[in-house]
């Protein structure tokens, strides 16, 4: 016949009451009060290591909760990782197609420039009746028509005969003196300088004035 187990509210209650029981052990033989002692430290015992194994089983789920939250968040940086450097990639792939498509479409201009050249050229040769005026007048369309391929792709030439110089769009490659001038003031161009799309392409090699020694 099996026994009816102690609930935990029962060894609570034989815990607790310890104290009373020993000291009510006066009229007990020796043998019975530690008979009883040893019975009480058993109960005790017993519950801390219910305590114990609670307490182990409480960490070991949170352990287990935290690992599978890892997990799923290390998934989640894994993905975005992936998905970046895929859009990385197209990015790059996408950037170089328009940086060919771009070459393309300005090199076929300066096709259609060189054509201009060769019908010059041959216009000049063939027609020996062709005077100076005519052929400055060929030449000047083909410079004009080259300058508006320039101006198409955002490149613009820097202002300077008569600007006041400025280190970020110009060089000086020669200081002029000069009485009748401000100083600073840009004379001449020794090398044109451009811009690309408001950004400086080339600066302005530039010869600037310069105020004779003693004047004002």
């Amino acid at each position: 016949m099996s026994q009816k187990k102690p609930n935990n509210h029962e060894s609570e209650e034989e815990i607790v009451d310890i104290d009373y029981q020993i000291e009510t052990t006066d009229d007990k033989t020796p043998s019975e009060v530690e008979d009883k002692k040893e019975s009480v430290s058993g109960l005790t015992e017993g519950a801390t290591n219910r305590e114990l194994l609670d307490e182990l089983k409480r960490v070991y789920n949170q352990l287990e909760e935290k690992d599978e939250l890892y997990n799923k968040a290390h998934e989640k940086y894994l993905r975005a990782l992936a998905d970046y450097e895929n859009l990385e990639k197209r990015t790059r792939t996408e950037r170089a197609r328009i940086v060919k498509q771009a070459n393309e479409r300005l090199l076929l201009k300066l096709v259609d420039l060189a054509d201009s050249f060769e019908k010059a050229e041959s216009e000049i040769s063939t027609n020996k009746s062709t005077t100076h005026e005519s052929i400055l007048d060929g030449f000047q369309a083909v410079h004009n028509q080259f300058k508006t391929i320039l101006k198409n792709e955002g490149i613009e030439r820097i202002p300077a005969i008569g600007e006041k110089f400025d280190p970020n769009f110009h060089e000086v490659v020669f200081v002029k003196p000069d009485s009748e001038t401000e100083e600073n003031i840009i004379l001449e161009e020794a090398q044109i300088g451009y811009l690309l799309n408001s950004k400086v392409l080339r600066p302005t090699k530039v010869v600037v004035a310069k105020t004779k020694t003693g004047e004002k």
